[in-house]
């Protein structure tokens, strides 16, 4: 085992606020790990729009070759990106990423056919849903008001079916009311019809539950008054508990196994040692990260430890999109540590042993740039080094697929080319 000088700056890499070296070993290449990366078509970032069916055939078994290419084997296709299907579904219209029009059948099944190609190619599919998004724009960036916009969405769309269970952000985009039971309803129905018509490993959500930004629902108060909590959080935590505890008892009613995965944000929450006042936030189990970090439990009201406590979850991969070396400087010109990538794997490996969930590790390809730590080639390849100090961390995921693709900044397709050197013969997933 060996330190990790630091890129920029004197010395070695450290834990947060801690003096001890994060140290890692020689890759050893394992005989069964998930290898994967997400294939995200949202706003078509790994996906282009249509212009002829066998060009389009022809694009996703390169895809699939690609990821063949770098010994991967298991590629996770988001086909709910906003309330919308990229395959054949009796419950949400053919999504606008694949054509430009929503509900237009682009003349063949998208996924279908991709599950068909990648399981040729023993590559696993996982299906990765989004459960509330209806736009990913905001309305009024199309000079429209929400009930303009939701009568542009194709006939099929639940949000225009049930225009009163659609709520708006302050940002101006819409989300399906996570409070609503007949969403709740709905969205365990889509899961359940695409694990039931597709051969599919696992139906899968990422870290998009409430949103980023403060909704703007005038009824919420009501509904709060009348769920019996008293914090308007915990009223919010459990509308989302609801609907994971009853993905997962829907699932399970499948004739087969299908997993059920989530990929929250990379901080949970904050150990509260580092608060000097009381906050949700802060928790005596927390990560070990500065205090102003955002993190799911009270950002996006995505209480993943609890899903994993209770099995509702199978895996879980956290989105560890940081560097070893994370620094911010504050308004005072002052420089603190903010959150390291080694302090969170060392969390989420620690708190998945506990709960006996599976754990991958979410890695942020996407995050090279051509300055900082990132312009280091050899961050994520260290991180991958880091994992293998965690006997229970069983395999990765990369965001983005375009990722694998592109031919800039160079630290990425350096980057590349060192994984190929780590991963150098097909395993199996697990």
């Amino acid at each position: 085992m060996k330190p990790i000088k630091r890129f920029l700056g004197e010395g070695n890499v450290t834990y947060f606020q801690s003096d001890k070296e994060v140290l890692i070993g020689d890759y050893v290449e394992k005989d069964e790990e998930l290898r994967g990366v997400w294939f995200s078509t949202v706003g078509n970032i790994d996906l282009p729009k249509i212009e002829e069916v066998e060009s389009y055939k022809a694009y996703l078994r390169g895809v699939i070759a690609k990821v063949k290419e770098y010994n991967m084997n298991t590629v996770i296709f988001q086909v709910r990106p906003t309330n919308d299907a990229l395959y054949e579904s009796d419950l949400a219209p053919w999504s606008r990423f694949i054509t430009g029009e929503e509900g237009k059948y682009p003349g063949f099944d998208v996924f279908g056919y991709f599950i068909e190609e990648a399981k040729k190619a023993n590559i696993t599919v996982h299906a990765w849903l989004n459960p509330y998004r209806v736009s990913g724009q905001k309305f009024t960036d199309l000079n429209m008001t929400k009930e303009e916009f939701l009568n542009t969405l194709h006939e099929k769309n639940f949000a225009r079916k049930r225009p009163d269970l659609v709520i708006e952000t302050v940002l101006d985009k819409l989300i399906l009311d996570p409070a609503s039971e007949e969403v709740r309803e709905y969205v365990s129905d889509v899961a359940y019809e695409i694990a039931s018509k597709y051969d599919v490993k696992a139906i899968h959500m990422d870290d998009y539950f409430y949103p980023y930004e403060e909704i703007r629902d005038p009824a919420e108060q009501e509904k709060f008054a009348k769920s019996g909590f008293e914090k308007l959080s915990d009223f919010r935590r459990n509308n989302v508990d609801l609907l994971i505890k009853k993905m997962h008892e829907k699932l399970k009613t499948l004739p087969r196994k299908v997993e059920f995965g989530i990929s929250p944000f990379g901080i949970y929450r904050t150990n509260k040692k580092y608060f000097t006042e009381e906050s949700e936030s802060a928790w005596e189990k927390g990560s070990n990260n500065h205090h102003s970090c955002y993190n799911c439990y009270t950002g996006l009201f995505a209480d993943v430890y609890l899903w994993m406590k209770e099995g509702w979850i199978d895996y879980v991969v956290p989105q560890n999109y940081f560097e070893f070396d994370n620094w911010k400087t504050g308004k005072d010109g002052t420089k603190f540590e903010l959150v390291k990538y080694a302090d969170l794997a060392k969390w989420w490996a620690e708190i998945s042993k506990e709960t006996n969930t599976k754990l991958y590790m979410g890695q942020g390809l996407y995050r090279y740039s051509d300055e900082g730590n990132w312009s280091n080639s050899e961050e994520i390849i260290n991180q991958l080094k880091y994992n293998q100090n965690y006997d229970n961390i069983s395999g990765v995921i990369f965001f983005t697929y375009r990722d694998l693709v592109k031919d800039a900044p160079a630290s990425l397709v350096e980057a590349r080319e060192k994984l190929k050197k780590l991963w150098t013969r097909e395993v199996k997933e697990i």
